[in-house]
């Protein structure tokens, strides 16, 4: 039996529609791996299914991932490290910083950050304040500005990855700095003295 993408991409939308589980993936793709019947010869074909076969080392089988998945299955498009390896992103951090004169300042990714509910707008605004170790420090929001206690959602950093990629390319940069980014591909980093004077937002 011939395996082709069309099957894969078929598995992918059950997912998405919640009619088969990460199990069902994991055993559909070792059945496949140890089979002596089923063959294929299509390196996204065996790249996807070693994925599913152990996520614990691999990707996590989950919507967002599924997705990148069928990303690739469909248009060779492979976005999956972006979106889950955070040491893809530091060499990204460091060529920002030294774009816009910074230290390179990384985060631990398991720090929480302050977001707002909605980061799906066209602009993205991020800021860093000064904190002591372990003290959120990112706020990062789209859309108008609130000083309301309840603008800033935590998040942990490592799983904002899956959210907006791109905004691990800029935590990075050290404290007091400041970025407009905008999804048309827009780009602002600048130095603000007084985000180490003020008071941080609520977070």
């Amino acid at each position: 039996m011939n395996v082709e993408r069309k099957q894969l991409i078929e598995l992918c939308d059950k997912f998405l529609n919640d009619e088969i589980s990460s199990n069902d993936l994991t055993v559909f793709a070792f059945n496949a791996i140890m089979s002596d019947e089923m063959e294929w010869d299509d390196e996204v074909i065996s790249d996807t299914l070693f994925e599913w076969d152990n996520e614990e080392i691999n990707f996590p089988i989950n919507k967002v991932n599924m997705k990148l998945w069928k990303n690739r299955l469909e248009n060779d498009i492979d976005e999956l490290i972006i979106y889950n390896s955070w040491n893809f992103h530091i060499e990204s951090q460091k060529e920002i910083c030294e774009k816009y004169g910074s230290n390179w300042k990384p985060i631990n990714k398991t720090l929480n950050i302050g977001i707002s509910e909605n980061l799906d707008l066209e602009t993205l605004n991020g800021l860093r304040h000064k904190a002591k170790k372990g003290e959120v420090c990112w706020f990062i929001w789209s859309g108008e500005y609130s000083e309301d206690e309840n603008f800033f959602k935590p998040i942990c950093a490592e799983h904002l990855m899956q959210k907006k990629p791109k905004l691990i390319d800029y935590l990075g940069l050290d404290e007091g700095y400041r970025f407009l980014i905008t999804e048309s591909g827009y780009e602002d980093v600048w130095f603000d003295e007084k985000l180490l004077e003020i008071e941080k937002p609520n977070g």
